[in-house]
């Protein structure tokens, strides 16, 4: 199959999905890439999930952008991603009536909503980043891991905001 037929719809629809399906197995397989999918939080069923696959080694998508310096805040996600795979979470994508949280994390009883944005800097990304965590009503930790030491701390509604080097080292303690 050549690379234009996965993009075109029509009557191979069906072969395409299960081709990319089976490409997407094999990687995982292979663990080149984790499974991120999504779950309905705040009492939103998903009926037609989406899923997220993050690279294992953060060095692939370098290779694969031919280590172009943008994306910092995706390739953050990723880390973030595998560490809480690392230590031992069950991680989804939290799906919200309006929006998403970056992370779910779950373990036994425990759980962790987390927000990854490479920098809070604009009063824009700020409260676009804070916004889902206003629509989780339970009372589980909400953590926000940005590059930038401007607000770190813990807001008014709870939300802790943390650099992420420091949340990385404090898995190793």
């Amino acid at each position: 199959m050549h690379a234009n037929e996965l993009l075109a719809d029509g009557p191979d629809e069906e072969r395409r999905d299960k081709t990319v399906e089976n490409y997407l197995k094999a990687l995982e397989s292979a663990y080149i890439l984790s499974e991120c999918e999504q779950n309905g939080i705040a009492g939103k069923q998903v009926l037609r999930p989406q899923r997220k696959f993050y690279p294992i080694d953060t060095g692939l998508r370098n290779l694969a952008s031919n280590y172009a310096p943008k994306g910092l805040g995706a390739q953050l996600e990723c880390v973030v991603f595998n560490e809480l795979v690392r230590r031992g979470y069950n991680v989804t994508v939290g799906a919200l009536l309006k929006g998403e949280v970056d992370f779910v994390a779950d373990k036994h009883d425990e759980r962790l909503y987390i927000q990854v944005t490479e920098t809070l800097a604009s009063p824009e990304t700020y409260e676009r980043e804070l916004a889902p965590f206003s629509l989780v009503n339970d009372a589980f930790p909400k953590l926000v891991l940005t590059t930038d030491r401007l607000r770190l701390g813990t807001t008014e509604q709870g939300v802790c905001i943390e650099n992420p080097v420091d949340w990385l080292l404090k898995g190793w303690s």
